[in-house]
């Protein structure tokens, strides 16, 4: 094309057209592929040439591949042609970087003259190039090909109009991107990447609508979980689980339609119903779980059984679909729910919820406005009758509500993790009061309450050393009581927790002892120094003669095995007698004292050993 013949009435009838394609409203792969098609012919039409084609790089930049085609000759075609790096590495190069690339002789141009006969969209007929990358984002997305048949001198203003198409090219594609981006985006909001269902926030969206669009009919939410899936993850690995999880997804959008469903929870879905009714609500609840799980899930070549609990909320046009969900996670936390159960929300979970909530606040506040106390309950030898020290108790003193009984506050302290802080303090409070005591020169012992949670902790046992060594106290005076059920945990990781207790001078104590259904098979595996006798075999000495036998065989057992034997819950003459004639070594309860806050408990020291001195003598 010669520029003294170029048609600047054609070259602006093209270029609103082009503008027409660039601000098209909907931008996708057709549409895109229906302009750079137009835009080829645009090209071939406006320089005059043969050939326009446009290819696109791979992500890595070692190959381009033909996405369009158009010649005078055949029009629009789509050949399978790609060119790769190795076969024209220069010509890669310039790609990358050039504006433009002329090539007046592509048969002998160093660059490309050993790929034209094999590559260029018209074989042996082309002579002359001319290429136009198109750059989108900062890199090489692809080119602009324009070939001729003739030997061609290109012009200045057919650069310019070849790298000025390439830039709506560049545009179309960022657009593209851009939206696919968005759209990706989109799709991680508003779903499940493990399961592809709805997620929570999709779910919700998409019931309020239909919740507004039905303003007079009433539905329900279920909420439907694996029970113990932890465990199950435990045992078959974060992989493994993740499978059951989408085999669960697809049994449930068997029976429920997977607009109506989405994945909430790691092992937990919402479904929405349109049955208000409770007896038709509880009916689709019960199906699901049936469905689920009445087949075994086969991992590897293991059958996993699973069951699932359904928690229930029915609508209430004054709760938004998010506190739908929320009332179903308050059934769900319920503290009664058995596996394969199913829950309706009721107001009371909510209020208790609320009062849990607050209680737990109070807690931490009180912890910081050093509103508890320790209460000691004295421990008393068996034999002798004298006093041999104490159990420190917590007490939780609040300023509104007064005395709050330890079982109103040590499970919720234990479920949420301030028991550690709890015991962690309780530890300062006993070393202060040990180091009180043996000031005056009595040296009692001092036994205190330790949870599961704390005590199978990582570095609990050193952090309880430095406590006692900074405060001045000899560890040997001070016992750690540990539930039987402790026991059960992990047994080698707890024996070795018990051997670290012990090497740092503290004695262990297996409180609340025959309740465990093993509790004789591992005692002689643990080193711990003595067993508390659980108060329900201590009070059936008085009534039931098999009592005594109970507890002399678990005072000879433990005397065998060198253990100190301690019962608590000791409230009359009989049982105290009865005891003392078993052999039993150290004595608590009522019969003695409650538990008593310290300046009570020096007055009832002082009286106490008064009214035994003759027989302490």
């Amino acid at each position: 094309m010669i520029e003294g013949n170029f048609s600047t009435q054609t070259y602006r009838k093209h270029q609103e057209k082009l503008f027409e394609l660039v601000r098209m409203p909907d931008v996708s792969d057709a549409t895109v592929e229906q302009a750079i098609s137009y835009m080829c012919e645009v090209v071939a039409d406006m320089l005059e040439v043969d050939t326009v084609s446009i290819w696109h790089f791979d992500e890595t930049q070692h190959s381009i591949s033909c996405q369009v085609a158009y010649s005078k000759d055949k029009g629009i075609s789509k050949p399978a042609l790609t060119v790769y790096r190795q076969d024209a590495p220069v010509y890669f190069d310039a790609l990358c970087t050039n504006r433009v690339l002329l090539f007046e002789n592509v048969r002998t141009h160093e660059w490309v003259k050993n790929l034209y006969q094999q590559y260029f969209v018209e074989g042996q007929r082309v002579y002359s190039m001319l290429d136009a990358p198109i750059f989108a984002d900062g890199q090489a997305r692809g080119v602009i090909c324009c070939e001729t048949y003739e030997l061609r001198k290109w012009t200045y203003v057919e650069e310019l109009i070849v790298s000025t198409l390439a830039d709506f090219v560049a545009i179309l594609y960022s657009r593209l991107e851009r939206q696919s981006v968005e759209q990706h985006i989109a799709r991680l909001a508003y779903t499940d990447e493990l399961t592809g269902l709805m997620n929570k926030n999709a779910f919700i969206e998409r019931v309020d609508r239909m919740r507004d669009e039905l303003d007079h009919h009433l539905g329900s939410l279920i909420y439907v979980r694996i029970d113990e899936f932890r465990s199950v993850e435990d045992a078959l690995g974060s992989e493994k689980a993740n499978q059951l999880i989408q085999e669960i997804a697809n049994r449930l959008q068997l029976v429920v339609d997977p607009a109506m469903l989405a994945r909430s929870s790691q092992s937990g879905f919402v479904v929405w119903t349109p049955y208000g009714d409770r007896i038709k609500a509880y009916g689709i609840a019960d199906m699901l779980c049936e469905t689920v799980t009445n087949e075994p899930f086969t991992v590897d070549e293991l059958d996993v059984v699973l069951t699932m609990s359904a928690f229930i909320s029915i609508e209430d046009k004054t709760r938004s679909t998010l506190e739908m969900i929320h009332t179903t996670r308050i059934a769900a936390s319920h503290h009664h729910v058995q596996r394969g159960g199913i829950i309706f929300y009721e107001e009371k979970m909510g209020e208790k919820a609320t009062a849990r909530l607050t209680l737990e606040m109070n807690l931490r506040k009180g912890l910081a406005l050093n509103e508890f106390a320790l209460y000691y309950q004295p421990k008393i030898d068996g034999s002798t009758g004298q006093l041999n020290g104490f159990e420190g108790l917590m007490r939780w003193i609040h300023p509104e509500k007064g005395l709050i009984p330890p079982l109103d506050f040590i499970p919720l302290a234990e479920s949420t993790g301030v028991i550690i802080a709890l015991e962690e303090w309780a530890l300062e409070e006993a070393c202060r009061q040990l180091n009180a005591w043996h000031a005056s020169g009595r040296t009692y012992h001092l036994a205190l309450n330790l949870s599961a949670r704390h005590f199978l902790s990582e570095g609990v046992v050193e952090k309880f050393a430095r406590v006692v060594e900074s405060m001045g106290v000899c560890p040997n005076y001070l016992t750690f009581e540990i539930t039987e059920s402790v026991g059960m945990e992990n047994q080698q990781h707890v024996i070795e927790r018990f051997i670290a207790f012990r090497k740092q001078g503290f004695s262990i104590s297996i409180d609340d002892f025959g309740t465990g259904f093993s509790a004789f098979v591992y005692l002689k595996h643990y080193p711990i120094h003595e067993i508390k006798i659980d108060r329900q075999f201590i009070q059936a000495t008085e009534n039931d003669p098999t009592g005594n036998v109970i507890v002399q065989s678990i005072i000879e057992l433990a005397r065998g095995l060198g253990l100190k034997t301690v019962c608590e819950g000791i409230e009359t003459t009989e049982q105290h007698d009865a005891l003392r004639l078993l052999g039993c070594d150290e004595m608590q309860g009522y019969y003695f004292s409650r538990p008593l806050a310290i300046d009570e408990l020096e007055v009832w020291i002082e009286a106490y050993n008064n009214e035994n001195k003759d027989s302490l003598r």
